[in-house]
């Protein structure tokens, strides 16, 4: 019988942790991102604010040798066939997301929008990872994981539910369009973790996803324009933390392209997600007036969608270890 190296432990530990914490810096992008948004007087402003100054920071970057080098293999990869085309798009997804939160929360609220998204995004990373999109290959949809994705999904929606709902029948839409950007979240996730393994360096990884999610938000912007309806900034008056929304999102890309080899799309979500509600909360607590928004039925699913998240974790390496014995 052989027993699981300490090395590969120690990799899913921390893997675990990287997720979660990087969870963290997405409630964060989007807390500064929102900020910003306020000062512009139009979300769109600020999304094409955090692409272009991530894409940018992302370019002088590729001064690097490294990076450059990530470019070239990628390339290399691309041109032996290990890569498909379709693969290098995956900041399209983050695009995406973008565009349809700006146009769906107006309608149907943060928190029907979060639960849809939510949804498409467990409910799609169980299907990318049972067809091996991701670079960890497949993944068995056994009823453990389907259980912590429904129990992730159920923490979820009893958490944002805690901040009421005020459309009582919302369009139907914008609620799909909420659920296929969840869905490209996590084939977002798969592919860039595909070419973040040929490419062997996270700058040259984020830098191709920045410059795609900068073409979906440029070409919003474009048709904004055309119609007349694309507007200045009202004020570059805003803190300074709320202009780093960019430079979150490199982390968001970046970290989520390593831990995806380790832990799956599955449970890079669960473990971000779980990071996300945590960080929100927390967050609400500390600000100014925020405090009253912390109800227990809040903590509540706070708790359950952190169980369901090490309830994923611990099964899925219950499964290793199994199949570890057998081989």
């Amino acid at each position: 019988m052989r027993t699981e190296p300490r090395t590969a432990k120690a990799a899913a530990a921390l893997s675990v942790a990287a997720a979660f914490g990087v969870g963290v810096a997405s409630s964060i992008q989007a807390r500064a991102n929102g900020t910003l948004s306020t000062a512009f007087g139009s979300a769109l402003d600020a999304a094409l604010w955090s692409f272009i100054s991530g894409w940018t920071l992302l370019t002088i970057g590729l001064l690097w040798r490294r990076s450059r080098t990530g470019l070239v293999s990628a390339y290399g990869a691309y041109r032996a066939h290990h890569l498909q085309w379709w693969q290098f798009l995956g900041g399209l997804g983050g695009g995406l997301f973008v565009a349809t939160q700006t146009w769906v929360v107006p309608q149907v609220g943060v928190a029907l929008f979060t639960i849809s998204l939510v949804g498409g995004q467990t409910a799609n990373a169980l299907l990318v990872d049972k067809i091996g999109l991701g670079p960890g290959g497949r993944s068995a949809v056994t009823p453990a994981r389907v259980l912590a994705a429904l129990g992730t999904f159920i923490g979820v929606t009893v958490a944002v539910l805690a901040r009421g709902q005020g459309n009582a029948a919302p369009p139907v839409l914008p609620v799909l369009l909420a659920v296929v950007a969840g869905a490209g979240l996590a084939v977002q996730a798969a592919v860039n973790g595909r070419v973040n393994r040929h490419s062997g360096s996270v700058m040259a990884t984020a830098w191709i996803n920045f410059t795609w999610g900068l073409v979906f938000v440029g070409s919003w912007a474009a048709t904004q324009l055309v119609g007349g309806a694309l507007q200045l900034p009202l004020t570059w008056q805003a803190p300074w933390w709320a202009f780093f929304g960019g430079v979150l999102g490199i982390l968001f890309v970046a970290v989520s392209a390593v831990v995806v080899h380790t832990l799956g799309v599955l449970l890079t979500t669960l473990f971000t997600l779980a990071g996300q509600l945590m960080s929100a909360v927390v967050l609400d607590a500390l600000t100014p007036g925020g405090a009253h928004h912390v109800s227990a039925q809040l903590v509540l699913g706070v708790i359950i969608t952190l169980v369901s998240a090490a309830s994923a974790g611990i099964a899925a390496q219950r499964a290793k270890r199994r199949l570890a014995e057998t081989a």
